[in-house]
């Protein structure tokens, strides 16, 4: 629940004031959400603090000084990005 959290709030904190339309973004967590709980595979705790954890990690990302964004991933990997405002 937090990745598509993270994944879309940079973009509702950059476009947002702009375009009003992207907070239709905010549709994918939230039914992302309720279909975890209704199918009973999450707890109504896990989502919200998964919600928070993603909101946290994608505003940080959205005003972090650096454009080179690297991470080490589980089993021996890593990723690497760079992000630029156009």
């Amino acid at each position: 629940m937090a990745e598509i959290s993270a994944v879309v709030t940079p973009f509702i904190a950059e476009y947002g004031d702009d375009h009003p339309a992207v907070y239709a973004l905010a549709l994918l967590p939230a039914y992302a959400r309720s279909r975890g709980v209704n199918v009973r595979g999450h707890w109504q705790s896990d989502v919200l603090v998964g919600a928070g954890v993603g909101v946290a990690w994608g505003l940080w990302a959205h005003r972090r000084p650096s454009p080179v964004i690297m991470g080490i991933l589980p089993g021996h990997g890593f990723m690497a990005g760079y992000a630029d405002r156009f």
